[in-house]
């Protein structure tokens, strides 16, 4: 619940006006009462570690602390792979995976690394998930060493990652810091997002990391609780996921294959009337639409358009072949989008567990909540190593021309313009010493070319009055300064064509 929401429904129920302050608080005192303290989740890391090993032989759980010169140990990062969710992968799921890394939202800090699969119906398959500090090429190189052995492809080659293309994941990035040995060249499929690149032998077209981004979607609540409340609800929403698509494979019947294929086939029917089929060979045909033509090989399941190989799925070409020697195109498909397939990938269980007051106790230390990264109040000016006698690197601040002697007459130079402008009032000549009219005489310099650039003359006086006029303020701003005058100089001449300057205030010599 929110602040606001709550705020709102306090007053409506209870008739009381409460601060945001005072539903910060409650909410927070409640969430302890309920979840615990962060002390008590992390301290109960290690009892549920063996409580999910106990319940799950073969399932991989790894924790990692740091420890401190005084033996204080703080958490590190933890690792979590069920033996059902990876003996489902192995056994029925294409060997395509997605990564990807989100932030953690609540009072834990952190992120949240996920490796996800594909099942047979194109579904999401949650396959492990860490939780770490920070993501980086340390972590990302643990994450994968562990997962790599789980699902038994640390020497079989053949896989295919899916990721965001972060720097952190490239193949570059692992080999320039000696860490190649995680994925090798030949396992990993490592390219741009472009089909044209992608393997033949995979079964899949999703050249975009959706299934990561779904997974990420799912849990977004999870990802605001603390530590093993978070992770309890991901274990249950994996847990209760088997279960629910076992039954929804179940209820498919004697279906070779499932109904989205089914769905996705018969619209290709639709299609594939459009295109000509030419018999070239023993199942070798030349599909024709004008000018596009492409070889279809039905022996070895291949088109020219490459669709069929890289989705495994027939394209509307095959279809068209198909077709042609009226046959039923879903036994083109590739096994990996079968019924089979799909139930035997979920016919794995994820067994229970007990309620964390009946955990195993173990003898390791406790660890605390990690270290915060950026200390409280810590600048560069306060901070304890920097040295004393170093130099400031912050530039100084441009001092801005006082507005008073601007308006007096009195105008300061300003350094960081690379035009000065110098004022200063002289006798004229023309004019007798008596005359209270002044003489503004504005020098506009170019100190590149040192030369003078602009050389104006203004007199400016109060007929009116009969006392001088405040002279026209010059400083940095001379363009601002020359348009005034041009205006003043314009509107002087509409007066003298009107006949009626000698009525106007200000008069321009």
């Amino acid at each position: 619940m929110s602040i606001r929401k709550m705020k709102a429904k306090v007053s409506t129920k209870f008739n009381l006006i409460v601060s945001v302050t005072q539903c910060r608080n409650a909410r927070r005192h409640a969430l302890d009462e309920i979840e615990g303290c962060l002390i008590e989740h992390y301290g109960k890391v290690w009892s549920y570690g063996e409580e999910i090993t106990r319940t799950n032989p073969g399932s991989t759980v790894k924790i990692d602390v740091n420890v401190m010169p005084d033996s204080t140990t703080y958490f590190s990062k933890i690792y979590v792979c069920f033996k059902g969710v990876k003996d489902g992968w192995i056994a029925a799921c294409r060997r395509v995976i997605g990564v990807d890394g989100c932030f953690l939202k609540g009072i834990c800090r952190g992120q949240l690394l996920a490796t996800i699969g594909m099942d047979a119906n194109n579904h999401i398959f949650p396959i492990a998930w860490a939780v770490v500090e920070v993501e980086n090429k340390e972590t990302w190189k643990w994450f994968l060493d562990l997962l790599l052995d789980d699902i038994e492809m640390r020497i079989v080659h053949g896989l295919t990652l899916i990721s965001d293309q972060h720097k952190r994941l490239s193949k570059k990035g692992f080999q320039q810091h000696n860490i190649d040995n995680v994925l090798s060249t030949s396992m990993l499929t490592s390219r741009k997002d472009s089909k044209a690149f992608f393997e033949v032998d995979r079964a899949c077209d999703a050249y975009e990391n959706g299934i990561s981004e779904c997974f990420n979607s799912i849990i977004d609540l999870a990802r605001k609780r603390p530590l093993i409340t978070m992770l309890e609800e991901i274990r249950i929403y994996a847990m209760e996921r088997m279960y629910k698509m076992l039954l929804e494979g179940q209820s498919w019947g004697n279906l070779k294959i499932y109904p989205s294929i089914r769905l996705k086939i018969s619209k290709l029917k639709k299609h594939q009337r459009f295109w000509g089929v030419i018999h070239s060979g023993i199942q070798q045909y030349e599909v024709r639409l004008g000018n596009d033509g492409y070889a279809v090989d039905l022996n070895n399941n291949t088109c020219g358009c490459r669709s069929w190989q890289v989705s495994g799925i027939p394209c509307v070409h095959g279809v068209a072949s198909i077709s042609y020697l009226n046959r039923n195109a879903e036994d083109y498909v590739a096994p990996w989008f079968h019924t089979t397939m799909f139930l035997t990938c979920y016919n794995h269980t994820i067994n229970p567990l007990n309620g964390s007051s009946m955990w195993p106790e173990v003898t390791y230390m406790k660890p605390l909540p990690p270290q915060k990264r950026r200390e409280t109040s810590h600048t560069r000016s306060t901070c304890l190593t920097r040295p004393k006698d170093a130099a400031s690197t912050s530039l100084p601040k441009k001092k801005k021309a006082n507005k008073c002697k601007i308006e007096k007459g009195i105008v300061e130079p300003v350094q960081e313009d690379p035009i000065q402008v110098e004022a200063h009032a002289q006798p004229d000549d023309d004019v007798q010493v008596d005359d209270p009219a002044p003489h503004v005489d504005v020098h506009v310099y170019d100190p590149v070319n040192d030369v003078p650039a602009q050389h104006v003359d203004v007199h400016v006086d109060d007929p009116v009055n009969d006392v001088p006029a405040q002279p026209v303020a010059t400083g940095k701003r001379t363009r601002k300064y020359s348009e005034r005058i041009t205006k003043i100089g314009l509107r002087s001449n509409a007066l003298k064509k009107e006949g009626s300057i000698d009525h106007h205030p200000l008069v321009l010599e």
